[in-house]
């Protein structure tokens, strides 16, 4: 099961197109939170009378993203104004403009996963752009104004002697409460975004546990860029650009992880309907291809699908289905082999063979007779499961569509290969 689902998580984001999704995604990032970040700092230096000291302490917390532009002269520039005009609002209005951009980006991305299965609804979908707009702002008011409170606790008489006395601990201290505050925040936003983007209502415990992993694992990915990325080579060839590359490569990652565990959900909640599109799907015996290979030791044997009611077992020489029988399920041959005769025709299926599907799809009775050439194993599949998968996989609509006009030729007309 693991194997399958790794297999159909990498198969699905390449056809997807997801890592595209994830560089538009970090380019909306860069054109949209950066610039939010700076304007609540503008609000905080023009209407609250923060302290220019703290904004660049503050900034200072990006670290090697400081350099990207000149902070005391950011901060200047800000202090000089003392109004606000109409000309100052059409940039805000681009902000917003860039932000909402960026969502519907990041929506866009978690749609194309699951459009097959979330029906259509383009009036919740605006509301959830417009509500992670505005879930940004207030989250970057919110990180700005407690790291605000942790300092001004931090400058008390009481804690300023012991700050003296043991800097490194407070140091280490701030830092990895403002890590752990990120991440979470981080956490929150991942989950939140599985959970209501998705359409398809997955598990709240299975969002849980995608966004964590996708959080654990950007954690893990940018402590070994910090170790092992100098970033002042860089700062030796490109600049100030440097630092706009590297911030790129990062949050390019974040989207790469965020759209793999977005993939994993899809693939995990729809799990038997994805086997059952391989099945039917699943290369013949004689293709020897790589992936045909792979694919055929990957999913010959369904053990998801293998449930005690519909797998059956039928002895040699036993009619599965009879002509004229009003019965419109399928069957996946696990084991043995299946002699099927209509009009004098005889077609064998064997291991990871489908038979069937045509009185599933005609909803007609049975135009010929199954029967067991061996002991057989077989997985009986209910016609609204297969229904459902023609409907959602055109690979498989399409295999359906030539099975059922090679059933009409058959049963109904006349070929060269098949005359009646």
């Amino acid at each position: 099961m693991v194997a399958q689902t790794i297999y159909l998580t990498t198969v699905y984001y390449i056809q997807n197109n997801l890592y595209s999704y994830a560089a538009a995604c970090a380019f909306g990032f860069l054109f949209s939170f950066i610039p939010i970040i700076m304007m609540v700092l503008a609000v905080l230096v023009r209407i609250l009378h923060a302290s220019p000291t703290f904004i660049n302490s503050l900034l200072s917390f990006a670290g090697r993203y400081k350099n990207m532009f000149d902070v005391q002269s950011f901060i200047n520039t800000l202090l000089e104004y003392k109004t606000f005009g109409w000309v100052d609002f059409l940039p805000v209005l681009f902000i917003i403009w860039m932000a909402r951009k960026f969502f519907a980006t990041v929506m866009q991305g978690i749609n194309h996963i699951f459009h097959y299965k979330a029906p259509s609804r383009p009036l919740s979908d605006q509301f959830i752009i417009f509500a992670g707009e505005l879930v940004l702002v207030v989250l970057s008011v919110i990180i700005i104004f407690s790291m605000f409170t942790i300092r001004q606790i931090f400058t008390q008489p009481a804690l300023v002697t012991l700050r003296s006395q043991i800097p490194h601990l407070f140091g280490l201290t701030s830092k990895i409460l403002i890590n752990i505050f990120a991440y979470s925040l981080i956490f929150i936003f991942v989950t939140l975004s599985y959970r209501f983007a998705a359409g398809t209502k997955p598990e709240m415990k299975l969002c849980v546990v995608c966004s964590a992993g996708c959080t654990v694992i950007f954690f893990i990915i940018s402590k070994f860029m910090n170790i092992f990325l100098n970033v002042e080579n860089y700062n030796l060839i490109y600049g100030v650009l440097s630092n706009v590359m590297i911030l790129l490569f990062e949050v390019y990652i974040f989207f790469t992880l965020f759209f793999t565990c977005a993939q994993i959900i899809y693939v995990f909640q729809f799990f038997d309907s994805l086997i059952l599109g391989e099945l039917y799907l699943l290369p013949e015996r004689d293709d020897t291809a790589i992936l045909s290979v792979i694919k055929r030791v990957l999913f010959i044997k369904p053990a998801t699908l293998m449930k005690k009611d519909d797998v059956i077992a039928v002895k040699s020489g036993d009619i599965i289905y009879s002509k004229n029988d009003a019965t419109d399920e399928c069957y996946y041959v696990l084991s043995g082999t299946v002699v099927l005769c209509r009009n004098d025709n005889f077609t064998y299926y064997d291991k990871g063979s489908f038979f069937g599907e045509q009185a599933c799809i005609l909803n007609k009775p049975r135009a010929g007779e199954a029967k067991a050439q061996t002991d057989c194993e077989l997985i009986r599949i209910q016609a609204a499961s297969f229904r459902a998968l023609l409907e959602n996989d055109a690979r498989a609509a399409e295999k359906a569509l030539s099975q059922v006009s090679d059933y009409v030729a058959r049963v109904y007309g006349r070929t060269g290969d098949f005359p009646v």
